[in-house]
């Protein structure tokens, strides 16, 4: 398709109000009847009729997605799709609300975090049938992107892009001490010692690293490089000893002086342009891919040293990576009455060159391998953009990503998580005390 072609005009994207804060309460009571049912959709039919896509996001996101249903409506001329956008907190709660009354839209954005609340209550519809049938095509998206929209061994949401969190580091930092740079097969040992020399050759006022211990997504790294599973079986799957010794890692390092100070970790949740990698007072951090130019950018516009690499995460094994990789994707409810058209909708989002550079890689990096080519090929792409999907090519490529399922619960614990970390590093408990703390906050929270 001709990119320079009109495109046809998209009904507008409605943007609803906030709900009220109390709906929240009732989330978990909202779904809980949710899986008495199996998911019952017709699947065959034409292409054609009205749905409606909802998503979250900004309002730059919501005029490229705009641009796709436009492209779409040009090829499917008897499909009407509508668009719906809120704020991730807003959708979120409008998420539940209608899934809780079988009411939610045909076509939904969904994301790795959260997805599995649905899959697990029969919200969501399988979609390996119409993979099958190909309505659906996923062979151009690496099988292990695809894992990520799997529960149980069925798909449920079509990964169309990904966040990856790896090791970002101040280059200049780096080479202006004079010290090696980091590399993509460090222990967490040798990524301590590492950051120790650092620390040692930095000006005053400036740290080796941010605090990677209130992180439960660090966390994760730590437990998968360590050869254990975040959970299993509707528990945990890591032991205590495991998660002591990550807390004292960090709370060693503070202490050696080598990380931000403990009262600095609100810095670390707050806009990634006033973060401390951002804004020069830390030389080292985790961060998602995407972010990697934000943060350069900030740097830049203060003046400052301001060249991002990155490597992997630490691993204690050489043959396990702990670049943990999420997704955000597109799902189909099992309430959906118009399942054909949905299904057209996702394939098109999903693989459409056309669509990939309208949308510009603006949710996560795009997973679809030759809509990344159409992508990085286009003159209006932003380097950034191209800069991100090169990045996940050479660790596709390398085979150096991973996946872990989230269970319902997981906002709770990362709170939790986060919590306990802070409360040990102030010392107003020991780790050890932390770690049994969260272990029995687990043992309430539903982690299936």
């Amino acid at each position: 398709m001709n990119r320079n072609n009109r495109l046809s005009r998209p009904t507008p994207i409605r943007r609803k109000p906030l709900l009220a804060a109390a709906t929240a309460v009732s989330i978990g009571l909202a779904l809980s009847g949710c899986g008495s049912a199996a998911p019952s959709a017709q699947s065959s039919g034409p292409v054609g009729g009205a749905i409606t896509y909802s998503f979250w996001g900004s309002p730059p996101r919501a005029d490229k997605v705009n641009k796709v249903i436009g492209l779409y409506q040009q090829q499917e001329t008897q499909a009407k799709v509508t668009a719906e956008v809120a704020d991730y907190n807003s959708y979120i709660e409008r998420l539940t609300v209608r899934a809780a009354g079988g009411q939610l839209p045909c076509v939904i954005g969904t994301q790795t975090t959260f997805y599995s609340t649905y899959a697990n209550k029969n919200v969501l519809l399988p979609l390996d049938d119409l993979i099958k049938s190909g309505q659906i095509q996923t062979s151009n998206i690496p099988q292990a992107v695809l894992d990520a929209g799997k529960i149980g061994g069925k798909q449920y949401m079509i990964p169309t892009g990904t966040f990856v969190r790896l090791v970002a580091y101040n280059a200049d930092m780096v080479k202006a001490a004079g010290v090696p740079a980091p590399t993509d097969h460090m222990t967490w040992e040798d990524y301590a010692t590492w950051l120790k020399d650092l620390q040692a050759k930095l000006p005053a006022g400036v740290n080796a690293t941010e605090i990677e211990g209130p992180n439960m997504f660090s966390f994760t790294s730590w437990v998968i490089g360590h050869g254990q599973q975040m959970f299993k079986d509707g528990k945990l799957g890591f032991n205590k000893d495991l998660m002591q010794q990550w807390f004292q890692y960090w709370i060693d390092l503070t202490k050696a002086g080598v990380t931000v100070p403990t009262a600095s970790i609100p810095d670390q949740n707050g806009a990634l342009e006033l973060t401390p990698l951002a804004t020069g007072k830390a030389a080292a951090g985790t961060r998602d891919i995407p972010q990697f130019s934000v943060t350069q950018k900030a740097l830049q516009g203060a003046n400052k040293p301001s060249t991002i690499g990155h490597v992997s995460v630490p691993t204690e094994n050489a043959q396990q990576s702990a670049n943990v990789l999420g997704e955000n994707g597109l799902s189909i409810p099992a309430n959906c009455n118009n399942v054909s058209t949905a299904a057209s909708f996702v394939n098109f989002f999903a693989n459409n060159p056309d669509a990939s550079v309208a949308f510009q890689s603006d949710n996560g990096i795009l997973t679809n391998t030759q809509a990344q080519q159409a992508l990085q090929g286009d003159k209006a792409t932003p380097e950034a953009v191209k800069q991100n999907v090169t990045i996940l090519q050479g660790l596709t490529k390398g085979n150096d990503l991973t996946t872990t399922s989230y269970p319902d619960g997981l906002q709770s614990l990362t709170t939790e998580f986060s919590r306990q970390y802070q409360a040990a590093a102030f010392g107003q408990v020991s780790a050890s005390q932390a770690v049994d703390q969260f272990f029995s906050k687990a043992a309430t929270v539903n982690l299936k």
